[in-house]
């Protein structure tokens, strides 16, 4: 049977934690490894997830943890949707939004 290895990095900007993990992860870059191996019984190319592990670096230890690449995907998404509190909120931001909605309560409406 044919497998095949790919190879991504991920970074996250805030700590993480995946199913599995022991600790919270610092925020950063991490090495991202999928096997696959070929499905022969069909007459086109087709590959078959069959482990994912995310390398996670402690000093001078590598400990390779296998993960949930659909858990994986849901951390990045919630890491990109969070605002960074340093930067202040731009016009279409959840933020701002939320004060211009607060705002607008309180405007006065002439009654027709």
């Amino acid at each position: 049977m044919t497998t095949r290895m790919t190879s991504k990095t991920v970074t996250f900007q805030r700590p993480f934690l995946l199913a599995g993990f022991s600790k919270m992860q610092p925020p950063g870059s991490y090495t991202v490894e999928t096997e696959e191996e070929q499905l022969d019984s069909i007459s086109f190319p087709a590959w078959k997830r069959t482990m994912t592990i995310m390398h996670l670096k402690d000093g001078l230890t590598t400990e390779y943890q296998p993960i949930d690449p659909d858990e994986l995907q849901e951390a990045l998404l919630r890491d990109e949707a969070q605002e960074d509190p340093a930067i202040p909120p731009g016009p279409d931001s959840a933020a701002a939004r939320h004060t211009r909605a607060k705002a607008s309560r309180f405007v006065r409406r002439k009654a027709f």
